[in-house]
């Protein structure tokens, strides 16, 4: 009989396991944040060996085996399904273990039932646990931490050690789970405390010397391996470097203001519900006075009392007060961050209702909160997973509709990048975000590198899709990038006049398309004022727009047109309206067919007029040699050899048939 209570204790941690997992499972998200398309993608197309993050070291080798073993066993999916299946399974084991760890700190059932499935219906836990993120994971190996913690026992080697593994296992699904070594911390200073008094201080030392080397050996082998073996670091600051690449970025952090303390409020709010969150906080507020009010219980001993109610306040207070300090100034409002405080929350807020008598008001209200919250973050996560009002799903699907897959997106931030190619299957694009990552925060160097791709396109003929929030982008990424929107504006301004907008319907938001070379083609032709358009010259010297596109010819110099795919018959003329300021007389016009080759049985030949004005040149392409079938590009030598003088071409303009 002596058995029984854990016996139940164990049942009631399987019953709640169970029911967890039989809620999560139904919800499992088909809308996934950055990181988690970016895991999905990196398992499914990299080796192992690139799966490292330094700042949650085990998660992507983890999504590997899991797919791996997954489709061992006949799945033929991709990686997103096994990685939300761990997740769901950890989140749901950790709210059962958690019970556990409550029933034994409070001694009370009653209790510990509602302090535990509360963190399991608040929005942050269950998001994370249906979502392909690190930190349901890590929150687990938390949980276990507590109970270590918690642990009403005293401390031995056995369970010092033990925290020390569960720690690691932290760390490594979460590099910031380092900071629970404050509490820790505190929890080692009691139990030399209470040792001193013993003599037993030199055991003590060498108890809590096993948790330092335990946690020290879990991290910094698999650390030490990446660097040195997988990754071949061989300096110091090349491993710091990998190490840090996020504390560096400059995206997070920064002095606390006014905005700090509201996002922080919005984080904290919206890690229990969405939406209502702070009356939640009030409400089980309103319950923690109510315990300690009117149904206190008195403490006069017996089994279930207050006097049983032995938690370390020190150790939990600690941990709430470090990774809040720490949160709060590195990103407040997000609330995956918030995650790994809801364990000590929710233990101290069964402490305090704990002192309520067993069965009573206070723990039939915290029940009636924690099912009303899991009534409104239910239809919040199912919202939210639903693909049909993904807004960026519906953009994703309205650009691939719209272009083809050698057009370029230019987005305003990642999250397109991983939606593109994850679900529509397109890989040619760019984020501002990504291009001033890539430039070292500057923003020269990041515009330099959008006109090279936008310049890479159009000479492939393709055509560049643009957002408004890349050419106007929001407050916030320009007060984080330093930049100004005249700096934005000077960047794309070579290509407004060609934008057109696309027209995209509520709510999708604004976006722009410069035409492809074909479209550009048959609108009417090429105007060189600000941009080259995809041509490009060969055999030229002191190439700049003024006026038009102005060089200094050489020897058998040539501008070459983007790709097209016209059909000849369509065009019976072109125009050139340019300006021949050398000697030389003697211009051609080349055009490639479907094969690309350009020669010399492919051309026209004509003569320029002897004059340095601007003139235009009208070519009659009806029944010019080879000027048949599928047009692919066009090569313009505007004299055989320069001879230091300098040419403007202003435009080139194709007249259609039926015009």
């Amino acid at each position: 009989m002596a058995f029984a209570p854990l016996r139940n204790n164990r049942l009631i941690a399987a019953a709640i396991f169970t029911a967890l997992l039989l809620l999560y499972l139904p919800t499992l998200t088909r809308v996934h944040t950055f990181d988690a398309l970016s895991y999905v993608t990196s398992v499914e197309r990299k080796p192992w060996t690139g799966l490292f993050h330094p700042h949650h070291l085990a998660y992507g080798p983890l999504g590997s085996l899991m797919l791996a073993l997954s489709r061992a066993l006949g799945y033929d999916g991709g990686a997103a399904l096994p990685l939300q299946l761990v997740n769901a399974v950890a989140g749901a084991l950790g709210v059962a273990l958690f019970y556990l760890t409550v029933r034994a700190a409070t001694g009370r059932g009653d209790v510990a039932l509602p302090a535990a499935l509360l963190p399991g219906v608040t929005y942050a836990y269950w998001y994370y646990a249906i979502e392909i993120e690190v930190y349901t994971l890590a929150t687990f190996f938390l949980i276990v931490c507590l109970a270590l913690i918690t642990r009403p026992t005293p401390w031995t080697a056995r369970r010092c050690l033990a925290l020390g593994i569960a720690q690691g296992g932290a760390v490594l699904f979460h590099q910031t789970n380092v900071l629970l070594c404050a509490p820790v911390a505190l929890s080692a200073l009691a139990d030399l405390r209470t040792a001193w008094k013993t003599g037993g201080a030199r055991a003590v030392a060498g108890r809590w010397t096993g948790y330092a080397l335990a946690l020290a050996l879990i991290v910094a082998l698999p650390y030490l391996y990446v660097m040195l073996v997988v990754s071949t670091f061989r300096t110091i600051d090349d491993m710091l470097a990998w190490l840090t690449e996020y504390a560096r970025t400059g995206w997070w952090g920064g002095p606390l203001t006014v905005n700090t303390f509201a996002s922080l409020g919005a984080g904290l709010s919206d890690t229990l519900a969405q939406p209502g969150g702070g009356w939640f906080y009030l409400a089980l507020g309103g319950v923690v006075a109510w315990a300690w009010g009117r149904y206190s219980r008195t403490l006069t001993g017996g089994q279930g009392d207050a006097q049983e109610t032995r938690v370390a306040l020190a150790p939990l207070i600690a941990w709430l007060v470090t990774y809040g300090a720490f949160f709060a100034w590195w990103e407040p409002d997000n609330i995956e961050f918030w995650i790994a405080s809801l364990p000590p929350a929710c233990l101290l807020f069964a402490t305090a209702l704990a002192r309520a008598r067993p069965w009573s008001a206070p723990v039939w209200t915290s029940l009636a909160i924690v099912g009303v919250m899991a009534w409104i973050n239910y239809a919040s996560i199912a919202q939210r997973g639903d693909p049909a009002t993904d807004l960026q799903r519906l953009i994703a699907r309205e650009l691939a509709a719209r272009s083809t897959p050698a057009d370029l997106l230019i987005v305003p931030d990642g999250l397109q990048e991983l939606y593109l190619p994850y679900y529509e299957r397109r890989e040619n694009f760019l984020s501002l975000n990504q291009a001033l990552f890539d430039s070292g925060g500057s923003w020269d160097d990041a515009c330099a590198a959008i006109r090279s791709r936008i310049t890479t396109t159009q000479r492939a003929g393709a055509a560049v899709i643009i957002a408004d929030e890349a050419l106007h982008p929001p407050l916030r990424v320009l007060n984080r990038h330093a930049i100004a929107q005249s700096q934005v504006d000077v960047c794309f301004a070579p290509y407004h006049k060609a934008l057109v907008d696309l027209a995209f319907a509520e709510p999708l938001p604004a976006y722009w398309r410069l035409p492809s070379a074909t479209e550009t083609a048959l609108a009417g032709g090429w105007t060189f004022e600000q941009d080259m358009m995809g041509w490009q010259a060969f055999n030229v010297a002191d190439e700049r727009l003024d006026g038009g596109w102005r060089f200094q010819p050489g020897i058998d110099p040539a501008l070459v047109s983007p790709l097209m795919n016209l059909d000849a018959r369509q065009v019976t003329t072109i125009e050139i309206r340019m300006a021949n300021g050398t000697r030389a007389r003697d211009a051609q016009l080349f055009y490639a067919d479907a094969a690309g080759a350009l020669t010399e049985e492919h051309s026209v030949r004509w003569q320029l007029a002897e004059t340095a004005e601007a003139v235009i040149y009208t070519i009659d392409l009806r029944g010019a040699p080879g000027w048949h079938g599928m047009i692919t590009r066009l090569r313009i030598d505007p004299v055989g050899v320069g001879d230091g003088g300098e040419i403007r071409i202003e435009w080139v303009r194709l007249h259609l048939a039926d015009r």
